[in-house]
């Protein structure tokens, strides 16, 4: 399992070109592997990567298993592409490939490839892809400028070679290893984006997956003492269908403010263990208005930002006229909090097929 873990096998796919001279020699396959293992070197010193970073390189190969399918497959399954650009890469077919097999598995994965491919440069480059052609994503921007890349060689002309070029057969000098310790450094930087981004949509796809549910969800159901009655119909119409209530019971009346801070805290706090937050909309217009910006708005907000969890949601209209105005619907709409006409059905029913259009919205997202 890779560091960025699910959809993602690896962390980093290397690709490079071997170059080759006129008897067959691959001029730069061994400053590149030696450059790996220094990069992979200075990655793993860091501890959240020691045990858990995971990368490919064509060293690595299976001597066994069809060449092209596994490129194919290691390409797609990483989660950065870090490219060492040369004109030999230039000139590869095998990289053009590399390079197509791994937008192609970004993808299949629904994710935008941009920001995660390092383009060391190796050795200098024309400015022009070779025959004239725009540069290839995923080496350029939008624009179709190149990526700026991380110069990685010294001296200039038919003397530029890449860093560490006369030590790759021993160990690099210190000054080569120094000049990795910025791109390690912005590795680990994106690979930890990456992770937390994929941690969100895997947190997602779980909230959305127990919306889904046919009960057994938690809501929290937010009324007030004064329309107990509505709470108390909505909670056991819920509670005989399966679904877990939070609280116990309708909000008190309390004009303290001390008290009243308190008793919201208590609910931000309770709110970060519900799945969705349901308001009880009674006839008291004016507290329906307030419902909806203290506690539908406000607390829903605060609780989603302490736990990181989708937390639609609905106000439940049990009333009707003259509480269901267009300007309350358009307010409702405005803070993302649901409108559902429990008037004419039971509460139940509403509920759950709320639940449902909201778990299929987040499993699209």
């Amino acid at each position: 399992m890779s560091y960025v873990g699910e959809p993602f096998d690896l962390d980093l796919f290397f690709s490079y070109s071997h170059g080759s001279d006129k008897e067959g020699d691959p001029t730069l396959r061994g400053w590149s592997l030696a450059f790996v293992r220094e990069l992979v070197e200075e990655l793993r010193a860091d501890r959240s990567f020691r045990d858990t970073l995971t990368w490919f390189v064509d060293e690595r190969l299976d001597r066994m298993a069809p060449l092209t399918d596994q490129l194919d497959l290691k390409a797609g399954a990483a989660a950065l592409l870090l490219v060492l650009m040369t004109p030999d890469y230039q000139d590869s077919e095998w990289c053009a490939k590399e390079r197509a097999w791994w937008l192609a598995g970004q993808a299949a994965r629904g994710l935008e490839p941009e920001g995660r491919v390092a383009m060391v440069r190796a050795w200098p480059v024309p400015t022009q892809w070779p025959g004239g052609v725009p540069w290839p994503a995923p080496l350029a921007d939008r624009a179709g400028q190149p990526l700026v890349g991380y110069p990685f060689h010294a001296g200039e002309g038919r003397a530029a070679r890449p860093l560490g070029w006369t030590q790759w057969q021993g160990e690099f000098d210190p000054k080569v290893r120094e000049a990795l310790l910025g791109l390690a450094a912005d590795l680990a930087q994106r690979l930890d984006e990456v992770k937390a981004e994929l941690d969100r949509r895997r947190g997602a796809r779980a909230d959305a997956d127990k919306l889904a549910g046919a009960g057994g969800q938690t809501l929290y159901l937010h009324g007030r003492a004064d329309q107990a009655q509505c709470w108390e119909r909505a909670a056991g119409e819920l509670l005989a269908s399966g679904y877990a209530v939070l609280p116990g019971e309708p909000d008190p009346l309390e004009r303290d403010p001390a008290r009243q801070e308190a008793i919201r805290q208590q609910r931000v706090e309770t709110l970060t263990e519900c799945d969705a937050l349901v308001l009880v909309g009674s006839n008291d217009g004016r507290a329906v208005d307030a419902d909806l910006i203290v506690v539908g708005k406000h607390d829903r907000q605060s609780a989603r930002s302490r736990r990181d969890r989708l937390l639609p949601c609905a106000l439940l209209d049990m009333v009707g006229p003259p509480v269901a105005t267009p300007v309350r619907r358009q307010t409702a709409r405005i803070v993302q909090a649901d409108w559902l006409d429990a008037t004419q059905g039971p509460v139940t029913t509403v509920v759950q097929q709320w639940l449902g259009e909201k778990a299929q919205q987040a499993a699209r997202a």
